[in-house]
């Protein structure tokens, strides 16, 4: 049976800390968006060390068996259809 690195399951912070920095840069630069209308994206640019040491730890020492990573792959998607619901959502009140 095959197993599974957990490393290909972890989120890549650093390069979604990469693109917040992009991102709250731009707005100040081209737009001129203040420091309080970035401080999400300056939030999440910071190094998060920490977070990715439990996020490894949270899935444990040993590879994945393929069915658990087919349960967690159900599970992601599921929770990216109740987030694109909510934003739907939201969208549809604005209208």
């Amino acid at each position: 049976m095959e197993r599974v690195s957990i490393q290909r399951w972890t989120p890549d912070y650093a390069n979604w800390g990469g693109y917040c920095a992009t991102v709250s840069q731009a707005l100040r630069t081209h737009y001129g968006f203040p420091a309080e209308a970035c401080a999400f994206f300056d939030f999440f640019a910071q190094p998060a060390t920490e977070l990715e040491q439990q996020a490894s730890d949270a899935l444990g020492p040993e590879p994945l068996d393929p069915a658990t990573v087919a349960t967690a792959r159900e599970y992601g998607l599921l929770l990216q259809a109740y987030e694109h619901l909510f934003w739907d959502t939201l969208e549809a009140t604005t209208r």
